[in-house]
């Protein structure tokens, strides 16, 4: 088990993809051919797992934990060292990811490549459409665009 996986083995990481599908629990099981009380009990313990993984990821970074939004794998949190708002996210392709919310120098980072193909794969995990224009964005940028909607109004401790 590890951060990359969010704990999750890979039957469940195939439930949890599902139920962020939008598929009911009766039409998970229908998938998988299992029953739906199959399903439910998986998703009691997937929810679990997922939420330690965001406990102990916001412990290891000294993080305040403010929102968890354990269908879409998102944890909206708060780094009182830095002062900036923290959204972590779960995916299949990019595991656990800690992403500090500020507009850095990207140009500046040998990291910048990997980051957006990062951010791309978050973002079409996720369904979202990205434009031309949104991918040439700065990393920091497009993730901005991309967690915003998670993030709450309060940006500050």
């Amino acid at each position: 088990m590890t951060f990359r996986t969010g704990y999750l083995t890979a039957r469940e990481s195939r439930i949890w993809g599902l139920r962020r599908e939008e598929l009911n629990q009766s039409e998970i099981g229908r998938s998988l051919g299992i029953t739906r009380q199959a399903v439910f009990k998986a998703l009691g313990i997937i929810d679990g797992k997922i939420e330690q993984a965001f406990e102990g990821v916001a412990d290891t970074n000294n993080l305040e934990m403010r929102s968890v939004n354990l269908v879409e794998g998102v944890m909206e949190a708060w780094s009182p060292a830095y002062r900036i708002p923290v959204i972590v996210s779960l995916t299949q392709v990019n595991g656990l990811k800690v992403w500090h919310m500020y507009v850095g120098n990207c140009d500046r980072c040998g990291q910048r490549g990997s980051c957006r193909r990062m951010l791309i794969a978050e973002a079409e995990e996720r369904g979202m459409e990205l434009s031309g224009e949104d991918v040439r964005m700065q990393p920091t940028n497009l993730a901005l665009s991309i967690f915003s909607r998670y993030m709450g109004d309060e940006q500050d401790g």
